[in-house]
């Protein structure tokens, strides 16, 4: 055979073997940049990248533990997520939790409708978003409330601390953050068509957002914790919290397919204990949940201390249906959401419920579980 017909195969060869990796990886690496414009999905199947540490696969496990692909946000808003995978509490409950960490809660859920991950942590507006859309996903738990901020120049902080200034303005953000929304909402509540007198820059991360604000790009920019701490160290200013416009709001909710809750309510369960344990231990050891964040969140320990325990967070597991229902509602009136949608068809409490009798159970003299049992009769019941 001749040299140009061998070196012919050997290339259709390298080719071939080409395709068939593409074929095998169909998720690819395609990130977006954080400067680009991200716009709001119009339907559950619209594609967002995927985080590009989240493998394709099923769940697997081994010597009959269970395994649950998990999706993460880098902000102490996960911190009681770090605390229950750093002490080891899901193991105690037998389960393998693995973390895989994005950066806005679209990636999230864009993996959790490719069968990449099994639950994801992210805003409530995250969730809701999609509630409304038809997706058909289950809200079992929380994470934490507040935890929003507006940040500008200093020059501008003052000015832009009054919503009836921001007429005119560029505001960066993330679209379906819950700060997003909460902005939004105190506009239309204001009198302010946010639709029309804003111009809402949409950005891929805080830390983009943390730019056009430095670079003049943006008046003013929505981010969410521990990015505040960040913000002032680079020379900007607090202008104003979300707490201001609705206090003690639900942030973080845990939800996961209905279908995989249905198939495997147990180990749901067994998940939302570890996050129970995980708030104990959080609320009852300062310097060592400090620790278990700074594994996951790129800060030192002051400011992670300072950004965690403030009067503008809050850590907490419980679900918090009386609290996501308020917010759905707010979305709606805000022209956020337009759906007939009913938010509580898709909150299943009694998975926490559950987990936290069981908790009573096994330590019948622990105060704090049972302070617990009467926060969730308040904000569920």
């Amino acid at each position: 055979m001749e040299k140009k017909q061998i070196f012919g195969i050997f290339i259709a060869l390298i080719v071939l073997a080409g395709i068939g990796v593409i074929l095998l990886n169909p998720s690819g690496s395609s990130d977006s940049s954080d400067s680009q414009k991200v716009n709001t999905p119009t339907s559950v199947e619209q594609s967002v990248n995927t985080p590009t540490n989240v493998e394709q696969g099923v769940n697997t496990s081994t010597s009959g533990v269970k395994t649950i692909r998990h999706g993460y946000l880098p902000s102490n808003g996960d911190a009681l997520i770090f605390v229950a995978k750093e002490e080891g509490l899901w193991t105690e409950e037998g389960l393998n939790v693995e973390l895989y960490q994005f950066t806005k809660g679209t990636e999230g859920y864009n993996s959790l409708f490719g069968n990449k991950l099994d639950t994801v942590g992210a805003g409530t507006s995250d969730p809701a978003t999609y509630i409304a859309q038809g997706a058909d996903i289950t809200i079992i738990g929380g994470l934490m409330s507040e935890g929003q901020f507006l940040v500008a120049d200093p020059e501008n902080a003052k000015d832009l601390a009054d919503l009836n200034n921001w007429k005119g303005k560029k505001i960066a953000t993330i679209a379906m953050s819950n700060g997003d929304l909460i902005y939004k909402a105190a506009l239309k509540k204001a009198g302010i068509d946010w639709k029309k007198d804003v111009t809402f820059l949409e950005l891929g991360s805080p830390n983009a957002v943390l730019e056009a604000v430095k670079t003049g790009k943006a008046d003013g920019g929505i981010i969410w914790i521990p990015y505040e701490i960040l913000a002032q160290k680079q020379g900007l200013a607090i202008a104003s919290y979300s707490y201001q416009y609705y206090d003690n709001h639900p942030c973080c909710r845990i939800a996961l397919k209905t279908e995989t809750l249905n198939e495997d309510r147990d180990t749901y369960v067994k998940f939302e204990k570890g996050l129970i344990k995980a708030y104990k231990f959080f609320s009852e050891n300062q310097n060592e949940s400090v620790d278990d964040i700074q594994k996951y969140v790129n800060i030192d320990k002051e400011a992670i201390r300072q950004s965690t325990w403030s009067n503008y967070f809050y850590a907490s597991p419980d679900p918090n249906t009386n609290g996501v229902k308020e917010y759905y509602q707010m979305m709606k009136d805000s022209g956020y959401i337009d759906t007939d949608v009913k938010i509580e068809d898709h909150i299943d409490s009694t998975v926490y419920k559950q987990a936290l009798n069981e908790l009573i159970k096994e330590n019948p003299d622990d105060q704090f579980y049972q302070n617990l049992l009467s926060e969730y009769q308040k904000m569920n019941e």
